[in-house]
């Protein structure tokens, strides 16, 4: 150890570390000190913090080699015999407060030091001149808990040889009345150790805490009331577009479509409003029947009896039990619906129809699939499974796979249940969710339309297109493709000028999307329990509230909370990717809403006493 320094042995000609220290807001800590006057305030913050750190700041200085030359206010101007033991002893002041923080109604007390190193003039027991200014200039930069060093300062602990301690430099930076100057910190710990040591007070870590779950409670409470789903559906909708096309059509299915030149080249069914006359669907059901599908859908209303004339269709709708057709659920008395073909007799109606109704979203698009309903009295249509559902139960019965209900009420079939969409499923809030429904896993081929090789009426009937291979076994969708029909559905391909999907082209999708999952293993698109949703909001405010705190800089924060945001997104995609919707858009708003929460905490010191006491 140095000898101890007396101060009349310090003249002008002898080098000196000149260290100024002052307290981080302490006008504002006083303003928010308790008490009815400012002399009673005055008087706190003297006992409770000032008195205390007064006596940490000078208990060792003489054993370092220094005295204090003048105190004002809060602010200490010592000098040392040595650069090295200037530092040691700053070193020592911080890691005091370090260790045993001084409470605050703005923290933890925050100490800043800066020295300098040079001959300035004595003046009795003071120091006035250049270098004086220099060392103080130097303090004015430092923020709380840090140590800045001027070069000459910084050169002489270096030629001292201290290994504990690390010096990095901060740049130039203008000193007033001076000019451009290195400045340099010195560091006593490495930066995990910094974050080790630096103690939290119960205080702070109440208050992120409180932000973390205020920022959750309102993501949680604005979600709940259905504000944030129309963003939650359009975060679906990119998410299905953006998967990897890379599923190819369904070799399961075939599509044969009924378009507006079909509809044309039909000048009866023009007259009868129909898409498809009996003429033309007798034609059609023949043709198909010599290539021998698994299944036939017809997906085309036909509440009306079949012409004596075509006692061919006529028959093959009452005895062919390959053949499935539709009718529409309605619910008043006023819109009754659509009742089944009266050909089709009445013991086979469970059997061989299914309803052919879309559930569509608040925004018209096609997100969810009605498996199952209970028909209201008036309905015309008293089917309770979905023409999709009816069709995938026939293909799979016939591979040996049968139908069951779990005790939870949940459709399973094979290994595979279909858990039921709830009112508040995924990023549903509210919705009406009715009968049995599951979201829709539209196969990643870019679009609805790529489900199945797909053929016009008239390439069927007058190109002869199809062959034995493209019929064999397959289940077979025959629908009207034309608007005028409407029967045309938005789903979340529908993107600028791409149009929308014809019903056959969905009921196709369902068809698929069931068999796929029981026979192939394609992911069903699924959604996590409340309280699940809840811990992932509430995780991510967390995050946010731990890094806002931490990165207080208004533009490194901004950074940062685009870095979550960044962050949340992947997560959610690949979540999303292995057929989990997580809420994307209430976790961004928690962490928005956390952020900007300990911001203004940070900005405003009156809210932060007003949040501490």
């Amino acid at each position: 150890m140095q000898p101890v320094i007396d101060k009349h042995v310090i003249i002008s000609d002898h080098l000196v570390t000149m260290v100024f220290t002052d307290l981080v807001n302490s006008t504002a800590v006083k303003k928010y000190l308790k008490g009815n006057d400012i002399t009673s305030r005055n008087r706190l913050y003297f006992d409770t913090i000032l008195k205390p750190h007064r006596q940490r700041v000078e208990a060792n200085l003489v054993a370092y080699g220094g005295r204090v030359v003048k105190t004002e206010g809060d602010a200490y101007f010592v000098v040392f015999a040595n650069a090295s033991q200037a530092a040691q002893w700053a070193v020592a002041l911080q890691l005091s407060h370090t260790h045993e923080p001084i409470d605050t109604p703005l923290g933890s007390l925050q100490v800043r030091i800066g020295m300098h190193t040079g001959s300035p003039l004595p003046d009795g027991d003071d120091f006035i001149g250049e270098e004086v200014d220099y060392a103080a200039r130097v303090s004015s930069l430092a923020h709380g808990g840090q140590i800045l060093l001027s070069e000459v300062t910084t050169d002489l602990i270096y030629e001292a040889g201290i290994t504990n301690l690390s010096i990095v430099s901060r740049g130039n930076h203008y000193l007033k009345g001076i000019g451009k100057a290195p400045i340099f910190e010195l560091q006593y710990l490495n930066k995990q150790q910094r974050q080790r040591q630096k103690p939290r007070s119960w205080k702070s870590r109440s208050l992120q805490l409180l932000a973390s779950l205020t920022g959750a409670g309102m993501a949680m409470g604005v979600g709940l009331v259905g504000v944030l789903q129309p963003l939650e559906m359009k975060a679906f909708d990119h998410f299905i577009q953006i998967r990897p096309q890379q599923e190819s059509p369904d070799s399961r299915l075939l599509m044969i479509t009924i378009t507006g030149r079909d509809v044309q080249a039909q000048s009866s069914a023009q007259r009868q409003g129909l898409s498809l006359t009996n003429a033309k669907l007798a034609q059609l059901l023949e043709k198909l029947a010599q290539y021998q599908p698994r299944v036939i859908a017809l997906d085309l209303y036909r509440d009306f009896p079949v012409e004596p004339e075509y006692r061919n269709l006529a028959n093959r709708l009452r005895q062919d039990n390959r053949l499935i057709t539709v009718c529409k659920v309605g619910d008043t008395t006023d819109n009754p619906g659509i009742a089944p073909p009266p050909d089709i007799p009445v013991d086979s109606l469970p059997e061989r129809v299914g309803f052919s109704d879309v559930t569509l979203d608040p925004d018209g698009v096609v997100r969810r699939h009605l498996l199952g309903l209970a028909p209201p009295e008036q309905s015309e249509c008293q089917i309770s499974n979905s023409l999709s559902l009816v069709m995938a139960l026939r293909y799979l019965e016939d591979e040996g796979i049968t139908a069951q209900l779990t005790q939870n009420n949940d459709l399973q079939i094979g290994q595979v249940v279909f858990p039921t969409l709830k009112s508040n499923s995924g990023g549903y809030q509210n919705t009406d969710a009715r009968g049995y429904q599951i979201l829709v896993n539209y196969r990643a081929t870019g679009s609805v339309e790529a489900i199945a090789p797909a053929y016009t009426l008239e390439e069927v009937l007058y190109e002869n297109k199809l062959t034995p291979e493209l019929v064999k076994d397959r289940l077979v969708f025959i629908g009207t493709v034309d608007k005028t029909f409407h029967d045309i559905h938005a789903t979340p391909y529908n993107q600028g000028n791409r149009p929308e999907a014809a019903g056959v082209f969905l009921q196709a999708q369902m068809t698929s999307q069931i068999i796929s999952a029981v026979k192939d293993g394609r992911p069903l698109l699924l959604w996590w329990s409340d309280w699940a949703e809840y811990v992932w909001i509430g995780a991510w405010s967390v995050v946010a509230g731990w890094v806002s705190w931490r990165f207080r800089s208004p533009l490194v924060l901004g950074l940062a909370v685009a870095g979550m945001l960044i962050v949340l997104y992947g997560c959610s995609y690949v979540i999303f990717l292995q057929g989990i919707w997580v809420p994307m858009i209430p976790s961004g708003l928690a962490i928005f809403v956390t952020s900007g929460m300990v911001r203004v905490y940070f900005s405003h010191p009156g809210l932060k006493y007003w949040m501490l006491y």
